[in-house]
């Protein structure tokens, strides 16, 4: 196989990330221009024309599909993205401040023993960092298909928002929620951020996702 054609196919595994539907229409001219832009004698892409490829599909596929005109309705969906984005960073945050709320939990408790820290650790502070894993792929699926007019995924979202609140004024109210600060700035951050989405979800009106 040439050099050329060893190429070409390469750069159509890359463009399979685009909706067949673009593919179909717009396929053939972004190849050529790849192709007409490539370096005599390239079998593979560059890295960062894969990764300036796969960008680009993933910005065409979660793209809203709303009118632009309605505003309240597209920011919305943007803020659920975002809240994708910050359910990851609180599951980071977990993580990263383990040590942190043991010795909070120690130093209100000094007669914490290390088997109650392993029960902690498996029944509420992992589970909690899976959840938010868990969370940010639901939040993405959520913003996908209200981007799309699915009315359903505005309620599913506003009703995952709510339980989001709940949780987290209960931990306020038992004190599980503020041994590490940073665990309750992101999870604060994560629940205005879900708020303002419900917000402008709300004021976008029934229709406003259809």
């Amino acid at each position: 196989m040439s050099e050329a054609a060893d190429l070409e196919r390469r750069y159509r595994r890359w463009l399979r990330w685009y909706p067949r539907s673009f593919r179909d229409a717009h396929e053939s001219e972004i190849l050529a221009v790849l192709l007409a832009g490539a370096r005599e004698g390239r079998r593979r892409p560059e890295p960062m024309e894969c990764l300036d490829l796969v960008r680009a599909a993933l910005s065409l596929r979660l793209r809203p599909r709303i009118p632009r005109s309605n505003r309240s309705a597209r920011a919305a969906i943007g803020l659920m993205y975002l809240s994708a984005a910050a359910e990851l960073a609180t599951a980071i945050v977990v993580l990263a401040t383990i040590d942190d709320i043991r010795s909070a939990i120690a130093a209100r408790d000094p007669a914490y023993t290390a088997a109650q820290w392993r029960a902690e650790l498996s029944g509420a502070l992992h589970p909690l960092a899976v959840g938010a894993v868990v969370a940010a792929g639901l939040c993405l699926w959520l913003a996908w298909a209200g981007g799309r007019g699915h009315r359903w995924a505005r309620a599913a979202f506003v009703l995952f928002t709510g339980l989001n609140v709940a949780h987290l004024i209960h931990g306020l109210i038992q004190g599980s929620a503020v041994y590490a600060e940073a665990d309750l700035t992101a999870g604060l951050v994560l629940c205005l951020v879900q708020l303002a989405a419900v917000v402008l979800l709300l004021h976008a009106g029934p229709a406003g996702l259809g």
